[in-house]
């Protein structure tokens, strides 16, 4: 029979647990969700600032077209005489799961963010939300050597040491929600970890992600990444479209792996010095249609956030939205083959957005970019091998409810064409 004490002895154990993680959250993670939320806006502003003041030197030095072939020749240099090598920030966040320090030594980090600017500033084929990620993760691990020190000499704060994963990837969430301006999308896409999201990841994440979130809109205000003029409504024949748009997403998915495998084994020959320059060649090839005959719509550069604006807008004829879809999907490839560092969440998305503004200029929904934004979630969430993220992800970046059923058609149509046809 349980006497009182041995009730009594496991409860005030496990109050004292959740009052530790209590006091984590609100004493570390919460300050460290405002500060990377804060310096993640001010980068954000910064590359505002910076983008346009490129794009003004490229045209009054007539050298527009050659901008993204200058960036990723700079980053490539970078890269070489700084030492760093070639960098894949997939490899960083996978490594700061198993050795964070080893993943974010201080200055090679910032060698890295150099390299970021360069390659999406100029107009790389890469998105922002890569380094972002990558960036909070990095300042997160910074974050935690303080603390740790603090904690080490400062009585008070010794019960305040955190795990310097939940730093990582708690800085990580805070720099994704003031990205995509989406604190839920943030924090599943930080906590995440090949496919599994455990809870013990995700709550600081949501803590961190939403604090970042506050101090951003604070800034920046509440407008989501795509706001619509109208709402969407939804109707059964649109499950139907969906699920066939998810077979062509699967499709364009597989295209593009199999494009950036390619180019991939074509640059490796190449040392990563001059692969900058051979791939800037080629984005300089790509960004020619754009620029004699979209009126230099940004078609191949960044993200794709006004590609994707202007396909919203309807009236892209199905032609046109397979020639972005090329091109995007060939200048992405060229970025990262040729030694181009940034994110891939961004242009799968516009690709997906131009495979998506084909259908709603065949299908004449009445609705226009309504298949646009289901082809954009449903492409990222193929390249990225997850279900769920992109959907949440579309949900808050446009406000529109009646969005999240056809996306999860044509994402699950999408990811397991991907999933089943892989090598």
């Amino acid at each position: 029979m349980a006497t009182l004490s041995d009730d009594f002895v496991p409860n005030r154990f496990r109050q004292l647990r959740l009052l530790a993680h209590s006091r984590r959250l609100v004493f570390v993670v919460m300050p460290l969700g405002a500060l990377i939320g804060l310096l993640v806006t001010g980068a954000l502003l910064g590359m505002q600032r910076l983008e346009p003041l490129i794009s003004t030197w490229g045209s009054r030095t007539h050298l527009a077209i050659l901008l993204p072939a200058t960036g990723l020749f700079l980053t490539t240099l970078w890269l070489s005489l700084s030492g760093i090598g070639e960098v894949s920030l997939f490899k960083d966040l996978d490594l700061a799961h198993v050795a964070p320090h080893t993943a974010f030594p201080f200055r090679r980090s910032m060698g890295k963010v150099l390299a970021c600017v360069l390659t999406i500033g100029f107009g790389g084929s890469a998105g922002i939300e890569g380094p972002g990620k990558w960036l909070g993760a990095a300042l997160g691990l910074q974050y935690h050597r303080i603390s740790r020190w603090v904690s080490r000499h400062v009585s008070p704060f010794r019960r305040l040491h955190a795990n310097p994963l939940v730093m990582v990837e708690a800085g990580a969430a805070s720099a994704l929600s003031a990205v995509f301006r989406a604190p839920l999308s943030g924090a599943l896409m930080a906590a995440e970890h090949h496919g599994q999201v455990t809870p013990e990841a995700l709550i600081p994440c949501v803590v961190a992600s939403a604090t970042g979130y506050v101090v951003f809109s604070s800034i920046m205000g509440t407008s989501p990444l795509f706001p619509q003029a109208r709402p969407y409504h939804l109707h059964a024949w649109e499950l139907a479209w969906a699920f066939l748009l998810g077979l062509a997403i699967g499709g364009g998915a597989n295209a593009y792996f199999w494009v950036r495998r390619a180019f991939g084994s074509l640059f490796g020959r190449i040392p990563l010095l001059w692969r900058g320059l051979v791939g800037g060649v080629g984005l300089t090839i790509l960004l020619l249609p754009a620029h004699f005959f979209w009126g230099g719509l940004p078609v191949t550069e960044s993200g794709g956030l006004d590609l994707v604006q202007k396909l919203l807008t309807g009236g892209t004829l199905p032609a046109q939205a397979v020639m972005f879809l090329a091109l995007k999907l060939l200048a992405t490839a060229v970025t990262f083959a040729a030694g181009g560092v940034g994110g891939l969440w961004l242009p799968s998305f516009t690709m997906g957005a131009a495979i998506g503004a084909a259908f709603d200029a065949v299908l004449g929904l009445g609705q226009p970019g309504y298949m646009t934004l289901v082809g954009a979630a449903a492409f990222a969430g193929a390249t990225h091998e997850s279900l769920l993220i992109p959907v949440v992800f579309l949900a808050e970046t446009t406000g529109q409810v009646a969005l999240v059923v056809p996306a999860l058609v044509g994402s699950t149509v999408a990811y397991l064409m991907v999933r089943e046809t892989a090598p």
